[in-house]
Parts: C-alpha cells; sequence; structure tokens
C-alpha cells in the first residue's frame, strides 16, 4: 500500500489526531475544552428542535473549517448517523408512554393502533440532534487536538502528571483500538471470512465474535507492553516533571474564548427569553398551519 493510500486510510479513523494549519489546530487544547464546554451547556438547554438543527449544522461548519473534508466528515459520520435513523424510527413508532392528553398527529397507513404522537417525534427527534451535534464536536476536538499537548495543558493546571499520562494513554487506545479492528477486518477478508460471507446467524455470531476477541487480545498485548516500558523507565518515582515543551494561551485563545462566551451568554439571555426577540416557531404550530391552509 501507498504512503498516499495509507494516509488517506487513516484519515478515516474517528477519534485520530490529524496536523494541520486551521484554527482549530492552532488554539490551546484547553480553549477547545472550554468550547466543547459551552456547546454541552447550550445543546442541552436548547428546546427548539429548528435551533438544535441550527446548532448542527453550525459545527458541522466547524468541522469543514478544522480541516475535516465533507467525504471524511461523512465517512465519520455514517455509522452513528445509521444507529441515530433507526432510532428515531423505533422512537416514533414504539412510544412507550401513550397518553389520552396525549396530541396524535395522524394514524399510520390509516390504522388507529398505529398512532404517530406529537411527543414521540419530538423527542426522537431531539435525540438525534443531540447526538449527532456532541459527537461532531468531539471527532472535532480529537481530530485539531494532540493528547501529548493536551496532557502539558492539563499539567499547566498543577494536575498530577500521572494522572495526565494514565488518561492521555487511554485517549490514544480509542484511535488504536479502531485501527486494530480494521486491521482484523481486512485479514479476515483475506481468508474469505468477510461480513459479506454471513448469511446464518451462526456465522454472523463466529464473525463478531473472532473480530471481538482477536481485538481484546492484540488491545490487552500492546497495553502490557506500554506498562512494562513505563516501569522501565521509573515513570511516577518523582513528583514532579520537567518537560521540554510549555503549552501557554496566545491571543487567539483569549480572542476565541472572549468571542465565544459572549456568544454563550446571549444565547443563554434568548434561551431564558431575557432578549427582546422573538422564539423559534414551533414545528407543530407550523404543522396545524399548513393543514390548515392547504
Amino acid at each position: 500500500m501507498s504512503r498516499k493510500n495509507k494516509s488517506l486510510d487513516h484519515k478515516r479513523l474517528m477519534f485520530a489526531y490529524f496536523p494541520g494549519n486551521s484554527i482549530f489546530h492552532k488554539l490551546n487544547p484547553l480553549s477547545k475544552l472550554i468550547f466543547l464546554l459551552l456547546l454541552t451547556i447550550i445543546i442541552l438547554l436548547v428546546r427548539s428542535l429548528i435551533f438544535m438543527a441550527m446548532v448542527s449544522l453550525f459545527v458541522i461548519f466547524l468541522a469543514l473549517i478544522s480541516g475535516i473534508s465533507l467525504k471524511n466528515l461523512y465517512l465519520k459520520l455514517r455509522f452513528i448517523v445509521s444507529i441515530l435513523i433507526v432510532s428515531v424510527v423505533l422512537n416514533i413508532f414504539f412510544n412507550a408512554i401513550p397518553s389520552e392528553e396525549e396530541v396524535i398527529l395522524f394514524y399510520l397507513f390509516g390504522i388507529e393502533f398505529l398512532p404517530i404522537r406529537k411527543l414521540a417525534i419530538y423527542y426522537a427527534f431531539r435525540a438525534f440532534f443531540l447526538v449527532l451535534t456532541l459527537f461532531t464536536s468531539s471527532i472535532i476536538y480529537s481530530n485539531t487536538t494532540n493528547m501529548r499537548d493536551f496532557v502539558y495543558a492539563l499539567m499547566r493546571l498543577k494536575i498530577p502528571y500521572r494522572f495526565c499520562y494514565a488518561f492521555m494513554v487511554g485517549i490514544r487506545y480509542i484511535p488504536l483500538i479502531e485501527q486494530e479492528a480494521k486491521t482484523i477486518s481486512l485479514a479476515q477478508r483475506a481468508r474469505g471470512f468477510g461480513y459479506e460471507k454471513v448469511n446464518s446467524i451462526k456465522k454472523a455470531y463466529n464473525w463478531i465474535s473472532e473480530r471481538l476477541l482477536i481485538t481484546l487480545v492484540s488491545i490487552l498485548r500492546k497495553a502490557h507492553t506500554t506498562s512494562i516500558s513505563m516501569e522501565n523507565r521509573c515513570f511516577g518515582i518523582y513528583k514532579d516533571r520537567t518537560n521540554l515543551i510549555k503549552i501557554r494561551f496566545k491571543a487567539i485563545d483569549i480572542a476565541f474564548i472572549i468571542i465565544f462566551g459572549f456568544l454563550f451568554t446571549l444565547i443563554l439571555f434568548y434561551l431564558f427569553q431575557l432578549l427582546p426577540l422573538p422564539q423559534f416557531p414551533s414545528l407543530y404550530h407550523m404543522y396545524l398551519k399548513y393543514f390548515n391552509i392547504f
């Protein structure tokens, strides 16, 4: 496999770091962590589906300007989006909390025992946008943040380096597990045992169990090698350590935090109706208006 093909295959990993020159690559890891915290608070407080969809599109736009191409973003999100679509359908059709006061929008195929309820649709799509936004923001952070820099930034906060390195090792094993799973998948295909050969429950069980077992054994071996290497280097013998690299807050970090902190404050004021601005319309009211007209 050529170096170019290896690079393209590596970019398909969800939570691996990719060097770049985007604005997110230049930011301090703690600045991006503050942004993720503010974004999580906003997406949890928002109730309007239109507003949540706008936040999701904004996060996807941030992913594009952070150096993640639209094709790579699609490859990273297609699995989780497929699961979310199935989840939306199941939540709509199998609402577990029926109520006499619940608004029924319509009956599927005109059959009365297949009602489509207002709250079922609302919570299904709210969960969709919530997971999509948080998952995409996590991809942005992991793809633009070197875990070494993140550890050094945490150590600047006087956090013991042993905890910082333990956290870094755990985070770094996420793309490693993903890469191992892809390698095992290619090995299974080379032996004629790919997923396209799975045509029965027994073969599906053998295919899944073999892949999980081999991946687990491979990761445990690498973890054992890592622990031996750290013991040989007397890791943790000293309370403090000196680092060659120091991660500092720069002017771009201060400007980034001020801008997004200001936007976060405005959005909070808007959500709590402290600003004289009209609220986003309800999709249910838009639905009623549409059917009243037509």
